[in-house]
């Protein structure tokens, strides 16, 4: 088990240890963050590892700087939202403005991301054509520069795990999973990551039980859903419930799964002030 010692003086003198159980936020929007010492007390509160994910080249700019090679790691790309805002004349040059960042950036950048289909934001087949185009871009450079890919869907599992399965992906995190349980077992044998967020729900807890732990990611998405990233705690307090662990046992699992699938290190302390 790992966890986090620390040493602190009373208001007596009295020395003492506290124990935090250390844990992995595997996706999560810091550029969105307004309450930056929320992310502070996450770090503070033993979520050691975080990976913070752009969706345009203007927040992947954002994502860069705030990576610190210590407790933040990046994750660059363009979203299917922000796919279909491309105008047709600009698309190869803000895909080429990602993968120009990615070679620039690579002690930062650990993934491809957040990249996907969402078929609730494209109504017309026109509009689904150009999501797959810039999904299938972004997919070009992880296999150019050898790197995981965080893959957002909703509404498109089927066509997402179509695509991926296609192009021979290897390292797929299946971000804020949307799917069933045949769903999650077919992403499973292809060797995928499910990432579960801190949203309960009854389809998630199927999945949860069914997905072997070493298949498992947390994530607390935020700000877009998750307030910040310490509600990783939930998700990982849920995997121990439902797969009859301890907390201890599920965060460590879960905490390991995440550096083991971004290739990464994360050094004890704080990033700054």
């Amino acid at each position: 088990m790992v966890v986090i010692v620390e040493k602190q003086i009373t208001r007596t003198g009295e020395r003492v240890e506290t124990q935090k159980t250390e844990l992995a936020d595997a996706h999560c929007h810091l550029d969105m963050m307004k309450d930056w010492e929320l992310v502070k007390k996450s770090i503070d509160s033993g979520v050691l590892t975080l990976i913070t994910n752009g969706v345009d080249n203007r927040t992947n700019k954002k994502t860069l700087e705030l990576c610190d090679k210590r407790n933040i790691f990046g994750a660059i790309g363009i979203d299917p939202e922000n796919a279909l805002k491309l105008e047709e004349e600009d698309l190869d040059e803000e895909v080429e403005k990602v993968a120009k960042m990615v070679k620039d950036n690579m002690d930062k950048v650990v993934a491809i991301g957040e990249i996907g289909l969402d078929y609730t934001k494209a109504g017309t087949f026109e509009l689904v054509g150009k999501q797959k185009t810039v999904f299938e871009r972004m997919l070009d450079i992880a296999t150019k520069f050898d790197l995981p890919v965080c893959v957002h869907s909703r509404n498109a599992m089927d066509d997402v795990l179509a695509t991926l399965e296609a192009r021979e992906m290897q390292k797929v995190q299946l971000h804020f999973f949307e799917g069933n349980v045949q769903q999650a077992m077919k992403a499973v044998r292809s060797g995928y990551m499910i990432s579960m967020p801190s949203i309960d729900s009854t389809k998630r807890r199927q999945v949860i039980k069914d997905v072997p732990l070493d298949k498992l990611l947390c994530e607390s998405d935020s700000p877009a859903a998750g307030e910040s990233p310490k509600d990783v705690e939930k998700v990982a307090r849920l995997v121990a419930e439902i797969k009859g662990l301890t907390y201890e046992r599920a965060s460590e699992a879960l905490t390991l799964n995440t550096k083991r699938f971004f290739n990464i290190q994360t050094k004890l302390g704080f990033m700054r002030n």
